[in-house]
């Protein structure tokens, strides 16, 4: 008698991932050291070459780079084509749109449903008095990090409003801060909350201030031990060379005196009386920096109540003159206390340096690895003439993604999608229905999958933030990390006889063909309508010859491993019971699964 379990389980066998990615265009390639160019390394990291989605359209390429692709019937083609008349008009409703935000009311109605989400509404104090202070078997301090890391994936998954997703993610790369550090990760909550998303469409030196004064930085770039006696420079550094001028701007070892300068029309406060300032920086620009700010530590203390939020101590303070930028001269009177953090931030948030080093930062997120020069000149300009402003960080980003080169087709799918984006894009494309939460075991099967990548929310240790340079994921852990957990998603329980999917792949299958004579149930047209499906759109010639289309047929027809069962052929239509039931010896509702899982893992799907 056969063994139906077992012919399914080795049809599972041979749906594995790496199994399944052998039938797919990636041509390998060495990638170049960036360090050391001219010295010849012993084992050259392999990347892969993804071919780009043809014919992609407008539509397409803006819900890729905005948000995370397409979401069927809710953020698609048809939804945007009714923005505007032209696609300059929908790209502008739809930023707008974005950036104006609103309720999001999927996302909430999954908080609520979970009903573990315990710390996202605790206040700063809170946070420190029941994760940092009162820590028992009920509050865990990692508890805040931990709800965090799951709920980026509720919000970028279901969010009506991506775009603003993307953009915390851009800050919180930007001010990077390890999410499991000591101090950080009791008091994440506030920090994603309070920093993060309430400055991130606001003002940059605003912004830049509410880094400075938070719990999670002052800790972990160590500025809260950073006195007159004991200085700690690095946090000066890292706010200098990660947070505003970019290491771009550093003049090297050079003396203050020899830096060229520059003309900028401020005035009061430490900015020089004659308007010209170093236009680079040098390494006492640093060390001056690192002084303006001793003393800026935290309320950690019994004798100040301990509240966990920003404390200045004038007895750690530094309170002689400095000098920061200005070519050696004093710029920051004695006895300024305080106030020489302010103004220090304040002349490196207005600095031109600090609208070219974002602008470019920005550029190369957003449009491409090699952006072009002018649309970082052109949103370097907004950023600087309006440095004052309430709104300027939202200003850019309008400027940003208004502007012609991020219309410009050279530059569409010149990046890929990183291993988060990857997933979260898969689950929006297949319509996943899975509320990720903070105690439940299939969230945590997910989040072991996902850590696996190298790219789980806030689990960056270096200050620098995850790397948006396409060339460091195309790698093969990357990768194969990222399949295996796309693989999961859409049949976690592929060993087992019933499946138990998180993506309702056959459920659409149904619908779409149960009204459809037999005949229509071809091989060709299941396969076509999940690809339409996916990516939104269908070839002028339909996806028949195609070749990444052609590779997953190969898959689907492929012989069972029963040698008396003949292959399938493409001119054969599919017994619906047999789809639809997932029936023995061929099937095809596992074939099905596994050729999704083709097309998510495509060189088409990884572009961005």
């Amino acid at each position: 008698m056969k063994n139906h379990r077992e012919s399914r389980r080795q049809l599972m066998t041979g749906l594995s991932t790496a199994g399944l990615l052998t039938v797919l265009p990636f041509t390998a390639q060495p990638v170049k050291s960036k360090t050391r160019p001219n010295k010849p390394t012993k084992k050259q990291t392999q990347a892969f070459k993804a071919a780009p989605l043809p014919g992609q359209t407008f539509a397409h390429m803006v819900l890729n780079r905005l948000g995370y692709g397409v979401t069927p019937g809710q953020m698609d083609e048809a939804y945007f084509q009714g923005l505007g008349a032209t696609n300059a008009d929908r790209l502008s409703a739809f930023v707008n749109q974005q950036l104006a935000g609103g309720n999001d009311v999927p996302v909430n109605q999954r908080i609520n449903q979970a009903g573990t989400y315990e710390t996202l509404n605790k206040s700063l104090n809170e946070l420190w008095v029941d994760y940092h202070i009162d820590i028992n078997d009920q509050y865990s301090s990692s508890r805040p990090i931990y709800e965090h890391m799951r709920l980026k994936f509720l919000r970028s998954t279901y969010s009506l409003f991506p775009l603003r997703e993307r953009i915390a993610e851009f800050w919180h790369n930007h001010f990077s801060v390890y999410g499991y550090d000591y101090y950080a990760r009791s008091v994440w909550s506030s920090w994603d909350r309070d920093v993060i998303r309430t400055h991130m469409l606001g003002n940059f030196k605003d912004f830049l201030i509410a880094t400075a004064r938070h719990p999670a930085m002052l800790y972990y770039l160590d500025n809260y031990n950073n006195s007159r006696s004991e200085p700690n420079e690095n946090y000066g550094r890292e706010m200098i060379e990660l947070h505003t001028l970019g290491v771009e701007n550093y003049y090297g070892l050079a003396q203050p005196s020899e830096v060229p300068k520059v003309f900028v029309n401020e005035s009061g406060g430490a900015w020089p009386s004659d308007g010209m300032i170093q236009e680079f920086y040098v390494d006492n620009d640093v060390y001056e920096t690192a002084r303006c700010l001793t003393g800026w530590r935290v309320n950690d203390h019994n004798d100040f109540g301990d509240t966990g939020e920003f404390y200045y101590d004038s007895n750690r303070h530094d309170s002689f003159g400095k000098s920061v930028l200005t070519g050696g001269f004093v710029n920051f009177s004695a006895n300024q206390g305080e106030t020489d953090g302010y103004e220090v931030m304040e002349m490196l948030a207005y600095h031109p340096g600090t609208a070219k080093h974002i602008a470019g930062k920005l550029a190369r997120a957003f449009i491409s690895d090699n952006p072009p020069q002018q649309v970082i000149d052109d949103v370097a300009t907004v950023f600087y003439n309006n440095r004052t402003a309430s709104n300027q960080l939202e200003l850019v980003f309008k400027a940003l993604f208004n502007h012609a080169a991020f219309s410009d087709p050279q530059y569409w799918q010149s990046k890929v999608k990183r291993p988060f984006e990857v997933v979260v894009s898969a689950m929006r494309a297949c319509d996943a229905d899975f509320t990720i939460q903070p105690d439940d075991g299939e969230s945590n099967s997910f989040g072991y999958r996902m850590d696996d990548t190298g790219h789980f929310p806030y689990d960056w240790r270096p200050p620098d933030g995850y790397p948006t340079d396409s060339a460091f994921w195309l790698n093969s852990t990357a990768l194969v990390q990222t399949w295996k957990t796309v693989d999961w998603l859409i049949d976690h329980d592929s060993s087992g006889t019933t499946p138990d999917p998180l993506v309702p792949i056959l459920p659409y299958v149904i619908q779409h063909f149960q009204p459809l004579p037999q005949a229509q149930v071809l091989p060709d047209n299941v396969l076509s309508y999940w690809m339409s499906r996916i990516f939104d759109q269908t070839p002028s010639g339909g996806w028949v010859g195609d070749q990444v289309y052609e590779s997953i047929m190969t898959f689907f027809l492929s012989r069972p491993s029963d040698p008396s069962y003949p292959q399938w052929f493409r001119q054969n239509y599919i017994p619906k019971d047999d789809l639809f039931e997932n029936k023995w010896p061929y099937y095809w509702g596992t074939r099905l699964r596994g050729a999704v899982k083709l097309m998510i893992t495509s060189p088409y799907f990884m572009q961005r």
